[in-house]
């Protein structure tokens, strides 16, 4: 499944994989399901949609909705090409979206999990960029509570401040 968005994107989100029922079925990452829903409304909310490209760190459909190791080695050349073309991008900020996507871009990047430890609402620079990281937007975590729209909101409201901070020291009037 390819990356969505302009490749000269502020913004690099990175999910997990292709939902079965979503992006599986549409080709176009966080389309047609729930998870999408949350991340578009979010995009908009912040009006951050046309300045975000999407990828995930698996670029097919996992059995039972979880990548193993060998799926996500396999992929790994795709993300770290995919994070280093947005490294070159003016103010670049990223969004790692589940634990497994956070790993497999620390990996990506020559990093471990222990240079960045995961917990919804981090955020670090790393590589020259901003990275914030959230619990995934799928249908697990939303609708048993692990996360709420103002948690996921919250984290998109920093990143907009921080896209928005950087235009007005970088573009004044």
């Amino acid at each position: 499944m390819p990356a969505c968005g302009p490749v000269d994107a502020r913004l690099l989100i990175v999910g997990l994989a292709p939902g079965l029922h979503g992006a599986n079925r549409t080709g176009v990452p966080f389309t047609g399901d729930a998870s999408g829903d949350w991340l578009f409304a979010a995009l908009e909310q912040f009006q951050l949609t046309s300045q975000c490209r999407i990828t995930n760190a698996v670029k097919c459909l996992p059995p039972a909705n979880l990548p193993n190791k060998t799926e996500l080695r396999r992929c790994s050349a795709y993300l770290q090409e995919e994070i280093l073309r947005h490294q070159q991008n003016p103010g670049p900020v990223l969004v790692v979206l589940g634990g497994v996507a956070h790993k497999a871009v620390l990996r990506a990047m020559g990093h471990t999990a222990g240079d960045f430890p995961f917990y919804h609402g981090a955020s670090t620079e790393l590589g020259g960029m901003k990275i914030f990281a959230s619990y995934h937007c799928s249908r697990y975590n939303t609708q048993t509570g692990r996360l709420t729209r103002d948690m996921f909101n919250g984290v998109f409201g920093e990143v907009s401040t921080v896209i928005n901070q950087w235009q007005i020291c970088h573009h004044p009037d």
